[in-house]
């Protein structure tokens, strides 16, 4: 980002606020609480209740008011109002890859499970998030920094924990419809309250979204990146005394959506480090170099993008198909000499079924990648928290997790109403992860003003794979997995924090943490796919499993307010150091049912070394009179320090030898250290601003803007492609009545059309030669078949207008 976009972007945002805040002073000061002054919210990032101001994390909370007024409605709205938390959602709301990348602190993966974790009332969310409704919430906490100590596995980036509202002491509702632009509608609505006054109370709420598309399928069907949405919910909360409550949460949500807006640069635009052709084979390209070709640059969203909808339906497939059913029930019990006792239970499942087409362009004859999957979960918590008023306190726990995989099938292939590739080939999974932790936290007020912290978790993880056999095409038999393979790890995970009060309005904090990301299984193809046994043996032995990666984590911070709920701040700064980073490698094998005249990849997650990060936030937020505010900022500085990938080493080849073989000229060694982690932005800003004028002693009228910046994303860790700086601005308006409102909206106001991810593919419809030290090519020594390279790109969200009603009662 430059001096001058920083600034521009910087005052774009200033005049935003300013521009709403005018003349704001001389009107009354704002009665909604609960947006005024943020630092009385109760948060429980610690397992425990505990004020935003006093906990001593870095921490974003986002109240029901603030989704309600916003108007958010998906996880990714949740990341565009939080400093330092990045999250895109690349291809629609496909489970897994592109849609699995949150990146909190420049801690960005490409593939493999996600480095932050999300949970709902602190239960982890093993499938997809894209589609988790916000309305039926009382707050969203982004804790940012690794969580590992209290929270477990997948959360050493950070972690995001949705808290659900509880039933109220008197019977009230709200219903909620939407129109908009792009046949956009929705309807919402729930109702709470006593059943049995004292003693019983419980919540049904419910949604309906359905989106039509805004991007025009150059293939003739449906409207690019149509979604649909159901979901429907309930609460019972039993509390038979003062000493104990139970809380029982059920949720089912059903996604059905069409195909998503994403399309291909294609190899013809590639425009450096481009192979050199020195002639054909039967039509082939002969390189003398081992480059596939790349884009340099700014890549932009294509202008014509496509779905072959057609085909896709006449096999009976719509693009995403996912139904999810999440059940918890926790239990507390408060103990007369004031200990507390918590057990939380939970079973969720999900059946997803992700549709790719790979031909990227309008196609007769399109190749779809269609495969369902499974899976469940059981979780089972346990903790006891001492008396909170006591110099010193603690709290333990006890944690098991199992997940796992079950029954599914591949249908994919080119194209063929009637053919056997695209009929369906069932298959049985036998993957599993297993997580059995201990953890605790002690606490000691040192003196008055100083509270020493140190938490800390032991886990064991075991990971199960095997290897799925597809069946007969349409057939009902289910062959038995394969291959079971097992690997344990063990783990240590401390943080230690201490929060000194330079006054009742002033917190400082420190903290030091590991956290840590486990390890695993490539899906490695089976032996029957490849062309010869070396080939299969070379995969085994370098890509079929990944080792786990961890960090350090050293963070200091002021959080703080002026007692009138104007200004509230939290500021911080942090160093990580990572090591045995994941990363991921792109690798060709050459088919065996071709014969070895054609080929494919496999994206093999690798330990690609070690990175640094530092970077600093700043938040800002409050209340002048009627004018509500909120201002962030985020740098991070995410370095690769120690990574070899041979793919680089090939990119940037001119001899066609590889490093340390007789002939090599060029002493290309594959090293990226010094380059940005791709995926993630260096900078973030994000701003939002409400103004609310009475118009009647009922009535108030407001109009609020939201404004998120995010600096150019690398596509991958060469740094040579990016995405460009995206500015996302949404203005609302309207009046509200108290049990009713009405307001309209207007999103992507400046039309941004920045991609939301760019994956790094190859093209299929162009085969290369290329040189090799080892293999060779029918009647061709040292040669290896491949592609020329491609990305696929995904567009975003387009400018949208649309009115909403809202009645509660």
């Amino acid at each position: 980002m430059t001096h001058s976009n920083l600034f521009r972007t910087a005052s774009c945002a200033s005049a935003l606020l300013l521009g709403l805040g005018v003349a704001a002073p001389t009107l009354a000061q704002s009665t909604d609480e609960t947006v005024r002054i943020k630092d009385e919210i109760i948060v429980t990032a610690r397992k425990t209740e505990e004020t935003l101001l006093d906990v001593p994390l870095s921490i974003t909370a986002i109240t029901a008011a603030d989704i309600e007024r916003s108007g958010l409605d998906s996880i990714a709205d949740v990341a565009l109002q939080t400093p330092g938390f990045s999250f895109r959602q690349g291809f629609g709301r496909a489970e897994g890859g592109a849609n699995s990348r949150p990146a909190i602190r420049g801690m960005s993966n490409v593939l493999g499970s996600p480095n932050a974790g999300f949970f709902v009332d602190g239960i982890f969310v093993s499938d997809s998030i894209t589609s988790y409704q916000l309305d039926n919430l009382e707050r969203v906490e982004v804790i940012r920094g690794p969580q590992s100590a209290l929270f477990g596995r997948n959360t050493f980036a950070g972690a995001v924990n949705f808290v659900t509202r509880d039933p109220g002491e008197e019977m009230q509702g709200r219903i909620s419809a939407m129109a908009a632009e792009h046949d956009a509608y929705e309807l919402t609505g729930y109702v709470n309250g006593p059943i049995k006054e004292g003693i019983l109370y419980g919540e049904i709420n419910a949604r309906f979204n359905t989106f039509g598309g805004d991007y025009e399928n150059a293939d003739g069907g449906d409207n690019l990146g149509a979604q649909e949405t159901t979901n429907v919910g309930g609460k019972l909360v039993f509390k038979p005394t003062d000493a104990f409550t139970a809380r029982l949460n059920l949720g089912y949500s059903q996604v059905r959506d069409g195909g998503f807006a994403y399309g291909g640069l294609g190899s013809n635009n590639l425009n450096c480090f481009q192979p050199n052709v020195t002639g054909s084979f039967f039509g082939i390209d002969l390189s003398s170099n081992r480059s596939r070709g790349y884009f340099c640059g700014e890549i932009e969203v294509p202008d014509t993008l496509a779905f072959n909808d057609a085909e896709l339906n006449d096999l009976g497939y719509e693009g995403i198909e996912r139904d999810s059913f999440r059940s918890s029930l926790q239990m507390d019990w408060d103990l007369d000499n004031g200990y507390s006792l918590t057990s939380i239970t939970a079973y969720n499942s999900s059946d997803n079924i992700n549709i790719f087409d790979n031909a990227l362009v309008s196609s007769t004859a399109p190749n779809f990648s269609i495969g369902k999957t499974s899976r469940n979960d059981f979780s089972q918590e346990l903790r006891i928290l001492s008396p909170r008023d006591k110099q010193f306190r603690w709290l333990a726990g006890g944690y098991y997790f199992e997940e796992n995989d079950g029954e599914g099938f591949d249908a994919g292939g080119v194209y063929a109403p009637n053919g056997q590739s695209n009929r369906p080939r069932l298959f049985d999974s036998g993957d599993k992860v297993e997580n059995i932790a201990v953890y605790g936290m002690v606490e000691y007020d040192a003196t008055e003003d100083l509270t020493l912290s140190l938490e800390a978790r032991y886990q064991e993880d075991t990971i199960t794979a095997t290897e799925e056999v597809l069946g007969a095409a349409d057939s009902t038999t289910r062959p038995a997995f394969t291959d079971i393979r097992e690997i344990k790890y063990d783990s240590f995970l401390p943080r230690v924090t201490a929060r000194y009060s330079l006054n009742e309005n002033t917190n400082i904090y420190g903290s030091i943490a590991k956290g840590n990301k486990p390890g695993g299984f490539n899906s490695v193809p089976p032996q029957s796919e490849f062309f010869n046994p070396q080939d299969f043996a070379e995969f085994t032995r370098d890509f079929a499993t990944f080792e786990e990666e961890s960090i350090w984590s050293y963070e200091v911070g002021v959080k703080g307010q002026d007692g009138t709920g104007r200004l509230n701040y939290n500021l911080s700064a942090y160093y990580i150091d990572w090591s045995d980073q994941q990363l991921t490698q792109s690798q060709p094998y050459t088919t065996a049912s071709s014969g070895g005249r054609s080929g494919t990849t496999f994206p093999a997650v690798v330990n690609a070394g070690a990175s640094e990060i530092f970077g600093f936030e700043a938040e800002l937020f409050g209340s002048v009179d009627r004018f509500d505010y909120s201002l962030g900022y985020s740098y991070s500085n995410a370095e690769l320090t120690d990574f070899y990938d041979e793919n680089a080493e090939e990119l940037f080849d001119t001899d066609g030898i590889a490093s340390g073989q007789p002939g090599d000229v060029d002493g290309l060694n594959g090293q990226l250290a010094g380059n940005k982690l791709p995926q993630t932005p260096a900078h973030q800003i994000n701003a939002s601003g409400t103004y609310t004028i009475p118009i009647s002693d009922t009535t108030d009228w407001f109009a609020r803007a939201d404004y998120n910046y995010e600096s150019k994303r690398f596509v991958q860790v060469f740094n040579l492609s990016h995405t460009g700086d995206s500015h996302m601005l949404n203005l609302r308006t309207g009046i509200d009545r108290g049990n009713w409102s009405l307001s309209a909206f207007y999103n992507n106001v400046l039309g941004d059309n920045t991609p939301l991810v760019v994956t790094r593919l190859l093209d299929f419809n162009r085969p290369l030669l290329i040189p090799d030290p080892v293999r060779s090519f029918i009647f061709l020594p040292n040669r290896r078949f491949t592609f020329y390279r491609d990305f696929t790109i995904s567009g975003p969200r387009k400018s949208q207008f649309g009115v909403r009603a809202s009645y509660k009662f």
